[in-house]
């Protein structure tokens, strides 16, 4: 037992020694081909991993559960109110008791109270204050969905009130057709290879394909979310791996979920009926720790080789932080000056190999101080590109000093001129010396 358990410990540290340091010493130029490889993944997923804790994203999920149980029955109000118009109300609430049959008690309940506002809503007595607080909630469970992938993205900025409101609808209108048009599908099918003695003979490989489809849909339904939620431009490839793997890890946690009824019927005789809700927040929970995990998956890998540095960039030196706030005016006032396309966050990260959490940082400060202006790419309005705030034959290196200095608050009770004059004289006479010595070389000229 003692050699079985040493062992173990000797198998478990090296495969941490191994994610943690050795995966990180292979050249990741010499894996262009495998762009995801084994060593690649196991980044990837440690990095996600790494920036899900972090990033604290337990408790968005927490905030975002909440969210959710507000807005559940005012967004299924409006999915089964375009069902109706189409005739497929009943179906279409037979459906999501079959995609959700964990649960069911809870749907039950939902369509009981959503058939009573959709009464109320034909009689016109849903007004005012009923009208806001659907209006409310739906816009919040949206506002927070995107803050969250924004904070995984490290984006400060989201969109703004018109995009809001527009993807608002868009995602309303949209979702529940697809989700009758999907259901429609597999009805399809499946009366089709009834009825088709060709496909009756394929009947056991066309019930796979029926039974697929719930995981396609996932698969598809995360990767979508990935690449639309997030207020920048997300490439298809890695949207693509973290929908797979957060629609694998869905569907498994589905399943467990689904299987585990012992232990359901064992909170039920504790909690009655109200062991519902309980299971429901614990379903919520565990449902967008996954979708964040693969908002997280997905950021690891479109930055993977700007990431390397990421822990060390957080402990950064004054002296290098200076250092690439001038590179980074320095390439976007030469590119300006040259007449090239201004670049993004990533771009300006991935072709001078700086970290991009120190790109995002730096270029949200120089946007502040107003040495820098966002602009909408001409490709895609959802990725903003960087150029100069002001004439490019006024910025030295001395003003990038200074702005960078005095950047911040300095709206405290004391005031220092009086209160320690000999302190705040020697800082002042510092910063005229360093701003002397910098000169007018101008940070497009270096």
């Amino acid at each position: 037992m003692a050699n079985i358990i040493k062992k173990t410990e000797i198998i478990v540290t090296r495969v941490w020694n191994y994610v943690t340091r050795d995966v990180w010493r292979v050249d990741l130029s010499a894996s262009k081909r495998s762009r995801f490889g084994l060593d690649n993944i196991i980044r990837i997923i440690y990095l996600a991993g790494r920036g899900f804790l972090e990033n604290k994203l337990s408790l968005m999920a927490s905030a975002l559960t909440y969210f959710t149980l507000l807005s559940f029955v005012p967004f299924l109000s409006l999915i089964l109110g375009i069902a109706k118009g189409f005739d497929a109300q009943e179906y279409l609430q037979a459906e999501l008791i079959n995609q959700f049959p964990g649960q069911s008690e809870v749907l039950n309940l939902a369509f009981g109270l959503v058939d009573s506002v959709l009464s109320y809503a034909t009689k016109g007595v849903v007004v005012g204050i009923g009208i806001v607080f659907i209006i409310w909630s739906l816009w919040a469970i949206v506002s927070n969905i995107e803050k969250s992938f924004n904070m995984v993205w490290q984006i400060s900025k989201g969109r703004n009130i018109y995009r809001k409101f527009t993807d608002l609808l868009a995602a309303l209108f949209i979702l529940p057709i697809l989700l009758i048009l999907s259901f429609g599908v597999t009805i399809y099918l499946k009366t089709t290879i009834d009825s088709s003695p060709i496909l009756s003979a394929l009947s056991p490989v066309m019930n796979v394909v029926v039974k697929s489809i719930p995981y396609f849909l996932s698969f598809l339904l995360f990767t979508l979310m990935y690449i639309i939620i997030p207020n920048t431009k997300v490439k298809l490839p890695n949207a693509l791996l973290g929908g797979l793997l957060a629609g694998i890890a869905y569907q498994a946690f589905q399943y467990l979920y689904i299987n585990g009824q012992l232990w359901v019927n064992r909170y039920n005789a504790i909690y009655g009926s109200f062991a519902a809700i309980p299971l429901l927040l614990l379903w919520l929970q565990l449902t967008w720790t996954i979708v964040l995990f693969g908002a997280e998956v997905t950021f690891a890998a479109q930055n993977l080789k700007n990431y390397l540095f990421e822990r060390e960039s957080k402990h950064i030196s004054q002296r290098y932080r200076y250092f690439f706030t001038i590179l980074i005016m320095n390439v976007v006032c030469k590119r300006f000056e040259q007449g090239d396309k201004a670049l993004t966050d990533e771009e300006i990260s991935e072709q001078y190999h700086i970290p991009i959490g120190i790109v995002k940082r730096q270029l949200d400060m120089l946007c502040e101080v107003g040495l820098l202006s966002e602009a909408n790419s001409s490709e895609d309005d959802r990725v903003q590109v960087y150029q100069p705030a002001m004439d490019i034959h006024q910025i030295s290196v001395s003003l990038i000093w200074q702005k960078m200095f005095e950047h911040g608050v300095e709206d405290f009770k004391m005031d220092p001129n009086e209160e320690y004059p000999a302190q705040w004289n020697a800082l002042i006479d510092m910063e005229n010396a360093l701003i002397a010595k910098g000169g007018e070389c101008l940070v497009k000229d270096l």
